[in-house]
């Protein structure tokens, strides 16, 4: 069995190249700035800086093999820096940002045949551009996920007008991860750290409530969607979401007709907690084989040792190897389409 990590992120310098190479035409360029005595390099996308400098571990390679090999990790699926998601550019210059993005992975995969998996990025701003570029990723790039945003700026993910890239989805049969961007976010919540310590989980949060209660999930039932971070606040807060089904004023009640908790064992959750007992209460929550392995690298609010905290967390037998494998989340792979396990 291979240890597979599904909470991981690249840029490859193969995407930086085109970036500072043709970015500007399609307003993504690279911005060097001093940083405590340090020249470093941000993105800006559209007019928004990246949250972070391109730290190395990003697109060193040796490095995250080193780090893998240490955290007991054989296979990563890496996704995108959600900072480059790109949903604020114009349609046509975010589909070249996602194109770019998946060409390099692409080619990280190909230069480590076994050591990496793929999860595409998509134009989310504009539906059926992004479930044309998914079909190109998975049918001819072998990519076998997606990563999207928590929103699209003020868009919900149960707005309608997004049924062309759920569709798309199902019909692929890959898995859809869903995972914050660091985005408008106010300076009451920068101060602290608190955007990403309660940010993400939280949108993470509004995400997952919108696909239950907005009906997404019972539109597309074939849907495999993955929350990051341990499923936000999902896990604990399910009795509120569940009661807000029932109790919400007419205007705002749920679009579907099942409440989240039926339709909250459809979910699947990494692992990345960094808390014994918040994972413990998750394996418990969760249905059985919804819950995979997770790091975050290289973020610095990554798990360096993830098996570890699975262990910690005392799962063992079959069910440690379903966590450890991922099998269960690739299972829906469509006939002929991605690479599954």
């Amino acid at each position: 069995m291979s240890v597979l990590d599904v909470h991981a992120h690249h840029v490859g310098e193969h995407a930086v190249e085109r970036i500072r190479e043709e970015g500007g035409v399609h307003g993504v360029q690279l911005v060097a700035q001093e940083a405590g005595g340090h020249r470093v390099t941000r993105v800006e996308v559209g007019s928004r800086l990246s949250g972070l400098p391109l730290i190395p571990q990003l697109n060193d390679v040796a490095a995250r093999l080193e780090w893998m090999a240490a955290a007991g990790v054989d296979v990563q699926l890496v996704a995108p820096w959600m900072d480059l998601a790109g949903y604020e550019l114009p349609p046509e210059d975010g589909l070249w940002l996602a194109r770019v993005q998946n060409d390099s992975t692409a080619a990280l995969r190909a230069a480590h045949p076994g050591r990496f998996r793929a999860a595409a990025a998509v134009p989310l701003q504009a539906p059926d551009l992004a479930a044309a570029e998914l079909r190109r990723a998975v049918e001819e790039l072998g990519h076998e996920a997606v990563q999207i945003g928590a929103r699209v700026g003020e868009l919900g993910l149960d707005d309608p007008s997004l049924a062309p890239f759920w569709g798309a989805a199902e019909d692929l049969g890959v898995p859809v991860i869903v995972h914050p961007a660091e985005l408008d976010v106010p300076e009451r919540m920068r101060r602290l750290f608190l955007h990403i310590l309660v940010g993400n989980p939280a949108e993470t949060t509004f995400a997952a409530a919108a696909l239950m209660l907005g009906g997404v999930l019972e539109d597309h039932p074939a849907l495999r969607v993955l929350l990051v971070h341990g499923g936000g606040f999902v896990p604990y807060q399910i009795g509120r979401l569940d009661r807000g089904f029932t109790a919400a004023p007419p205007a705002a009640r749920a679009r579907g007709a099942l409440s989240p908790r039926q339709l909250a064992g459809r979910l699947y959750f990494d692992t990345v907690l960094h808390d014994d007992d918040a994972l413990r209460h998750l394996l418990d929550f969760a249905a059985p084989g919804r819950v995979v392995l997770g790091s975050d690298y290289p973020f610095p609010m990554r798990l360096d040792r993830p098996v570890g905290a699975l262990d910690a967390a005392k799962q063992d037998g079959a069910a440690r190897e379903r966590v450890l494998s991922g099998s269960d989340l690739f299972a829906g792979l469509a006939a002929g389409r991605g690479r599954a396990l």
